[in-house]
């Protein structure tokens, strides 16, 4: 009898016309777009928005209690019979609290505006349309949704409606109740909400210090678009919203409607009290009293049009049944993060159930990832001399800068727990000191103490000069590395002048890579784990560019571990990192440009698994080694401000990717390259690379083509641009209602769509990977049921796994299951740590270049409220 095929159950669902239900739209007049102009010029994003789009949307919202889309497109080109800008609402909008709340929300963020240049004047209420949400999407020759941009976020409207209606019933445990949901009108206005159903966890019950932590589940949908697929699909995720029990900090409530049955997540901001003649008011110790209040005139607004008034208790956790702060994952709650597998699973029958649509699944490829080839722990000490010849360096000094005596005596507890380095006499005992000691760890591998404090603390003074007065940064002989780990302090809240940014520049204009250690006191057991000071000996290592052979035997044929399509010829495989840095408003400074990022790393791969790959970073025109060109990234200016997503931008992006592609040498005996993207970074520059495989776009790497090497391309999606994983089962034999999720980390999945094969590889988290009963009671039971154990792991992290998605956009000479199958081997085998990253080996390290430049602090990655969202990072 044939074994039952494997398949991989998704929350991504085919969504047809019936389930995208009906758009209102009403139409804006070009009288309308010439005031926004004016109103955008205008505009202070100290409101808690970076533009008037999110503020009047959430406005709108409100006092409506519609999910609305509000958007002006007036510079673009229109077809005839195209309306240019328009507010998009899920149902009709009642027109005198319409006008009222536009005329208010003018007035209130625009002082002196006179009633002929009233915006809500200009809305055409006569000649608003209900349209069936399918008719309005717009198609290329191909059939692939193009727009409009908005369509995404109505597509889960209708849906949202519909499964509001139905309770969650959980057939494995029928005794346990039904969750219901209610719709929650966001920036977003895409979710569903338990809010009657929350999860709790108390301490020190019955005692003067009882606290109680409050959390709650939420559903988001969003429509999609999936490479080869012309129709679009609906994709659901499932997440935790932790509830704040005080107001500092918090920049978003969730609150019930107090007119319509809906909830509300809206921007609150945290300002000193004010008397009557304007100064802040003080309680008797000369501290400053707070107050919270909503940004963007919220409940003026609402009050204004007539409607129940919208307030804010004196205490976060003063009113639950009405007020839920967000928390936002800064600091310990009583509830951990993560809704569960249990969860995710029952949450995706139901939803198949209510729509009668069933998700899509991906089959069993015949790839895998060999479990024997996986490597954990640091680079073994015998392995260390061959893994800094790989990377280019006969020698390597690494000076660890300290203030506090616990730094270094960490360090040499790591090394000794590591590599078996023995602790030198001198350096024994209490009253040990150990500034200017050398201490050997491996052949040419020493670490010098360097005791220095002004290079430690924050503050603002000028750190390059003590790096150039200090001859350990520096080398005469070019084939030593210098790297640094340098200790630093964290209490885990904002550091006023933080010294690691100008530091890490100071060291890498000295050509030195850095690495940061927190202080902390030397563990008081020896078997005990200092987590912090092994990860930094581990990315010190990787920051330079010395890898051992894991990566070769997770891609190459070895005699201990059957694989599918090993590496058999050497490859070059180029990871290019793109992203936008839009720099943080700050107060009495024009705002700055943005700039867009591009980061390329290369690591040559030989089809020998006790080789390490050859490691070379791209900057300034040249190739090179990573320590090297890390250092350089870390020394200059982050961006480029004449580069961009469109337009002259987009071209000056790939002309500076040709040309640090044709200027790759290639070692002898290769001629095969592979380009490495996501498909979020690439969005728009490489229009080759979306979702239309039809596309005639261009993709990178013309030059190389031209010169007679084998190039492919790959793209790799991850978060929110992928599929949420529910479990994987045996068609036929497990039943879905009542099993428990099951994930396979071994395997790689694929989905042939119409036009091109999409794969996916599912990552399991620790907790899913490791044997701990508590951990693991996500997989049998939600959140809400952990009450009958006689244990209650609700403090406990409850991630399931993470979800990469490869396409091959341009496979060159190779089979696109075995580039899929290599690729997927970089991600499944860490670099350095003991776990899988989202990205393959040589994007992964790119884009942490990038995370780790001095500048990147000034990245401001949201958009008003919208940047701070509760979702948590993907389990990595």
């Amino acid at each position: 009898m044939a074994a039952a095929p494997t398949l991989l159950y998704t929350a991504d669902f085919p969504l047809n016309p019936g389930l995208m239900g009906q758009v209102w739209l009403y139409p804006l007049t070009s009288e309308f777009e010439d005031l926004w102009e004016i109103c955008e010029r205008q505009w202070d994003p100290e409101e808690g928005f970076r533009t008037p789009h999110g503020a009047l949307r959430v406005a709108l919202g409100t006092v409506t209690g519609r999910m609305v889309v509000f958007t002006v497109a007036r510079r673009r080109d229109v077809r005839s019979g195209e309306e240019r800008s328009l507010i998009v609402a899920d149902g009709p909008l009642d027109p005198r609290l319409t006008t009222r709340c536009f005329d208010v929300w003018q007035k209130l963020h625009f002082r002196g505006v006179r009633d002929g240049q009233l915006l809500s004047h200009h809305i055409d209420f006569e000649r608003a349309v209900c349209r069936p949400l399918s008719d309005v999407l717009k198609r290329d020759e191909a059939g692939y949704i193009t727009g409009p941009w908005w369509w995404k976020d109505a597509a889960g409207w209708a849906v949202i409606q519909r499964l509001a209606a139905h309770p969650m019933i959980d057939k494995a445990h029928p005794a346990q109740r039904a969750t219901t949901f209610r719709v929650g009108l966001a920036h977003d206005a895409k979710r569903l909400v338990a809010w009657d159903y929350p999860y709790y966890r108390t301490i020190y019950q019955g005692r003067s210090n009882e606290r109680t932590g409050w959390a709650m589940a939420y559903v988001s949908v969003t429509g999609e678009t999936q490479r080869g697929l012309p129709d679009p699909v609906l994709r659901f995720d499932c997440h935790v919203t932790r509830v704040a029990d005080h107001w500092s900090n918090v920049k978003t409530v969730t609150l019930n409607h107090p007119q319509f049955d809906t909830l509300l997540r809206v921007p609150v901001r945290h300002v000193p009290q004010r008397g009557p003649d304007g100064e802040k008011l003080r309680d008797n110790n000369g501290r400053l009293i707070w107050k919270t209040e909503f940004r963007g005139h919220t409940a003026a607004i609402v009050q204004a049009c007539g409607l129940t008034p919208v307030t804010l208790p004196e205490k976060a956790d003063g009113d639950l049944e009405r007020v839920r702060a967000v928390f936002r994952n800064k600091g310990s709650h009583l509830v951990g993060k993560g809704v569960g597998a249990y969860f995710t699973l029952r949450m995706t029958t139901h939803i198949a159930d209510v729509l009668g649509v069933q998700p899509i699944t991906y089959d069993k490829s015949r790839y895998t990832i060999p479990g024997a080839t996986i490597t954990r722990g640091p680079i073994p000490a015998k392995k260390l001399p061959r893994a800094l010849e790989a990377a280019g360096w006969k020698s390597m000094r690494l000076v660890v800068v300290h203030a506090a005596d616990t730094t270094p005596r960490r360090v040499m507890r790591q090394l000794r727990q590591d590599y078996g380095v023995p602790i030198p006499e001198a350096l024994v005992g209490s009253d040990a000191r150990f500034d200017a000691k050398i201490v050997d760890i491996a052949p040419a591998i020493t670490v010098e103490f360097r005791k220095i404090p002004e290079l430690t603390m924050h503050g603002s003074h000028d750190r390059t000069s003590i790096v150039q007065s200090s001859g350990f940064f520096h080398s005469d002989d070019p084939d030593q590395l210098v790297a640094a780990i340098c200790e630093t302090t964290w209490d885990g809240k904002p550091i006023p002048n933080d010294g690691k940014p100008p530091t890490r520049k100071a060291l890498a204009a000295a050509g030195v890579v850095s690495q940061f250690l927190t202080a902390a006191d030397v563990p008081a057991k020896d078997e005990e784990t200092d987590f912090r000071a092994s990860a930094a000996l581990r990315h010190i290592f990787q920051n330079a560019g010395i890898i051992d052979d894991r990566l070769a035997r997770a891609t190459c044929a070895a005699p201990d571990a059957r694989m599918e399509a090993p590496l058999t010829e050497p490859v070059t495989v180029v990871g290019i990192h793109l992203r936008r840095h839009n720099y943080r408003r700050v107060r009495g400074q024009a705002p700055r440009r943005p700039k867009l990022v591009a980061c390329l790393v290369a690591m040559h791969f030989t089809p020998d698994a006790e080789t390490p790959p050859y490691t070379e970073m791209y900057h300034n025109g040249r190739w090179l080694r990573f320590a090297d060109g890390r250092a350089a990234y870390h020394a200059s200016e982050i961006g480029n401000e004449n580069w961009g997503r469109n337009g002259n931008g987009a071209r000056a992006v790939r002309d500076h990717i040709e040309t640090a592609l044709d200027s790759l040498i290639l070692p002898d005996g290769y001629n095969r390259v592979v380009l490495v993207l996501d498909k979020e970074g690439s969005r728009s520059i490489y229009p080759g690379m979306g979702d239309n495989p039809f596309a005639g776009g261009l993709l990178p790497g013309r030059g190389l083509a031209q010169d007679g090497v084998d190039v492919a391309v790959v793209r790799i999606a991850f978060g929110h641009h992928a599929a949420r994983p529910a479990t994987v089962y045996r068609d036929g034999a497990d039943d879905l209602s009542t099993m428990s999720p099951s994930y396979r980390r071994t395997l790689i999945f694929e989905k042939r769509h119409p036009h091109e094969t999409v794969w996916m590889l599912t990552q399991q988290s620790r907790q899913q990977a490791g044997n701990s009963p508590m951990l693991r009671e996500g997989n049998r039971r939600t959140r809400e049921d952990f009450h009958t154990l006689p244990f209650n792991p609700m403090n406990k992290d409850l991630h399931a796994t993470s979800r990469i998605e490869i396409t091959i956009p341009s496979p060159g000479g190779w089979e696109s299951g075995d580039l899929v199958a290599f690729i997927a081997r970089q991600c499944d085998q860490a670099v350095a740590w003991d776990h899988r990253t989202l990205r393959s080996a040589p994007l992964h390290l790119a884009h942490h270049a990038d995370k780790d430049h001095p500048d990147f602090g000034s990245h401001d990655p949201g958009d008003g409220d919208a940047g701070d969202d509760e979702l948590e990072e993907e389990l990595l």
